[in-house]
Order: structure tokens, then C-alpha cells, then sequence
């Protein structure tokens, strides 16, 4: 409250002396937190006081939305899901060829299987590893170096004279191709918001598995009853080379932004442990089946029964694991909370038995 001094006047004249009469002042005024209060419970809107850094212009959302030209962007999609279509047209040429092949190089009877067998093991178990790696390293780096080792195992099936040099050709193939696929969908969400052109880019690389295996499948008949079954591996090289030329331009850098130097990052932010856990579990696993393909009656062997039963003591011991690296606040490759997510643990098995069922028709309708 303050006090001003008044004087009582009638015209030009003053009467009496000056009277202190006393005004009142707001309580609010002094205190702006106060008057902050009171006019929200007023329904007044406050504004937020300005800076100059908001009154700068903002990038259009149109402008971020790709960041490339759509000559850029058409050939992102077509490297990642050129080499999709490429990973199963292998399989659909060895499908058609195979007894072809066996013939040829003198694959024995009891490792018809192995040549498919040995590429799906290498590929599922390192998948988990290169993804890991991939996002210390760069996504970039790691699917173009498994790029062109794929070109040259490719070229190296075709060259291959003895069944246990297609079989190692087509494990080395596999290891190859597990550093494309993960990076493939971190390439693919890095580089695209969600939008038209990430749905096109999904789309391409789902829609690459079913075609290059149909074609693969024409090209195995047309190839082993003309010039030889070789020259559909060959021309998957070439193919695959013109690609991995294309994704050193395309193909943008994704890394993950931390102070951390890479060695350290690899050393510290990766979960070894538990990818070796399972990969070896995995591994040793998919070696029991294919034994036993030719006869079941081999899984009665002592080493196939040690082996066996070591694989599923892994696999127990993974989500032990798992749960033990989330209580120490360590990295975890697979947490055990994500199979509570019901939409994915769904996703997961359905497309289990899918492959499982395809794959094994794949093979033995052509034996």
C-alpha cells in the first residue's frame, strides 16, 4: 500500500491542507508468479515470452521429410531390395539345380541338403552380431562390405568342383549375406520418416524375397538345361556387383552419435556374451537337424544326443542371462521384456512356421 499526498481544491483556490489519502496496489503486481496464477484461473492464456531464437525461420517439414533427390532415394530402394531378391534367388537356382549339381561335383547322397542348410545356419546365427556391430561401425559400411563378399562367393559357387567346396562356399555366402539384412532395415529407417517413401522401401525389400526366388527358379531350369547351372551363379555376381557399385553413392551413412571412440564402443555398448551364447546355441542346434536329415534314426547317436542337449541348455541359459544383464543395467542383444509385446512374439512365431514349412517343401519337392 502506498500513500500520495493530495490537495482539495475549488477553482484556483486551495482549501485546507494536502490530505494523504491512501491507494491500494495489487499484491499481484509485485509478484509475477502470483499474477501468473491468478490469470490461469482466470482462463487467461498465457503466452510464452519470445526468444530470438524462436522468431528464426524453422525448416519446412516437406524439406526434412526425405533429404534427397527422388534419383537418390529410387536407387536406396533399389540396392536394398536388389540384394534381397538376390539373397533367395540363390536359394531358388540351387532348388531347381540341385540334383543337377550333386551329379556334377559329386555331392554325396547324405549332404544333398547341406549346400541350403549351411546358408540359412551362417546367416540366422550372425545376424544378431553384425546388427550389433552395425551400429557401432556404421549400417553403411557393414551391408556394403557384405555386399561384395557376396559377389565374390557367389562367383565362388560357381566355380566350385567338389561337393565340400560348394558347401564351404555357401557357408561363407551365408555369413556374407547376415551383414546385408539387418543393416537393410537400419538403412531403411534411418534414411526415410515414416511416410511414402519408407512404406515403399519395406515394401521393395519384402516384395525382393518372393520375386528373386521365382526367378530364380526360372533361371535354374533355363541355365541347367542349357549352358550349365554355373552361369545362373554368375550372373547373380554380375548382378549383385553393379549393386554394390551403386549403394557406395546411394546408400547414406548412418551412425550413432556418442563421444565414445569405436574401439571402446565395440568393447562396452555390445553384448558378446550374449550373442555368442545364442548364436552357438543356435548353431550347434541347426548342425543336429542337418545331421539327421538324411535319417532320423542318426539322432540316436551319442554325439548328436551331447550335442543336442548342449543346444537347448544354451538356449535355457539365454533369457537367464538376458534378465541378468537388464538387473546390472548392461547391454542386452535380446531383453526379455520385448517377447512381452504380444503383436511382435506373434509376428515371430508366425513367421517361423511359414519359413519352416516353405523352406522344407522348397528343397524336397526336387529330390
Amino acid at each position: 500500500m502506498s500513500v500520495v499526498h493530495e490537495d482539495i481544491t475549488l477553482g484556483s483556490r486551495s482549501w485546507g491542507p494536502k490530505i494523504e489519502l491512501p491507494t491500494l496496489t495489487s499484491p499481484l503486481a509485485s509478484r509475477p508468479h502470483l499474477r501468473s496464477l491468478s490469470d490461469r484461473r482466470s482462463g487467461e492464456v498465457i503466452q510464452p515470452a519470445t526468444t530470438e531464437s524462436s522468431s528464426e525461420p524453422q525448416p519446412s517439414t516437406k524439406a526434412n521429410a526425405v533429404g534427397f533427390s527422388k534419383l537418390r532415394s529410387s536407387l536406396i530402394v533399389f540396392t536394398l531390395a536388389g540384394l534381397s531378391s538376390l539373397n533367395t534367388l540363390g536359394s531358388g537356382l540351387l532348388t531347381v539345380a540341385l540334383p543337377q549339381i550333386a551329379q556334377d561335383i559329386g555331392l554325396d547322397e547324405s549332404l544333398l541338403l547341406w549346400p541350403a542348410s549351411v546358408y540359412a545356419l551362417a546367416a540366422g546365427c550372425l545376424l544378431l552380431i553384425f546388427g550389433a556391430v552395425a551400429d557401432v561401425v556404421g549400417a553403411k559400411l557393414v551391408w556394403v562390405t557384405g555386399s561384395f563378399l557376396y559377389v565374390v562367393f557367389t562367383l565362388a559357387v560357381g566355380l566350385s568342383q567338389t561337393g565340400i567346396q560348394i558347401i564351404v562356399f555357401r557357408t561363407l555366402l551365408g555369413i556374407a549375406v547376415s551383414m546385408c539384412l539387418p543393416t537393410s532395415v537400419s538403412l531403411t529407417t534411418n534414411t526415410f520418416p515414416r511416410g511414402t517413401w519408407r512404406n515403399i522401401a519395406f515394401a521393395s525389400i519384402g516384395m525382393g524375397q518372393p520375386f528373386g526366388y521365382s526367378v530364380g527358379l526360372l533361371l535354374g531350369g533355363v541355365f541347367t538345361d542349357t549352358i550349365g547351372w554355373r552361369w545362373g551363379f554368375y550372373s547373380s555376381a554380375i548382378i549383385n556387383c553393379f549393386i554394390s557399385v551403386c549403394a557406395i553413392w546411394a546408400l547414406p551413412s548412418v551412425h550413432r552419435r556418442t563421444d565414445k571412440p569405436w574401439t571402446r564402443q565395440l568393447k562396452e555398448d555390445i553384448d558378446w556374451i550374449g550373442a555368442l551364447i545364442l548364436s552357438s546355441a543356435l548353431g550347434i542346434l541347426l548342425y543336429v537337424l542337418a545331421m539327421t536329415t538324411s535319417s532320423y534314426r542318426r539322432f540316436s547317436d551319442v554325439q548328436n544326443i551331447v550335442l543336442f542337449t548342449f543346444s537347448v541348455l544354451l538356449l535355457v541359459a539365454f533369457p537367464l542371462y538376458m534378465n541378468y544383464q537388464v538387473r546390472r543395467k548392461k547391454p542386452a542383444i535380446i531383453p526379455n521384456k520385448l517377447w512381452r509385446n504380444v503383436p511382435f512374439a506373434a509376428t515371430c512365431i508366425a513367421v517361423f512356421f511359414c519359413w519352416a514349412a516353405f523352406n522344407a517343401f522348397q528343397y524336397f519337392s526336387t529330390l
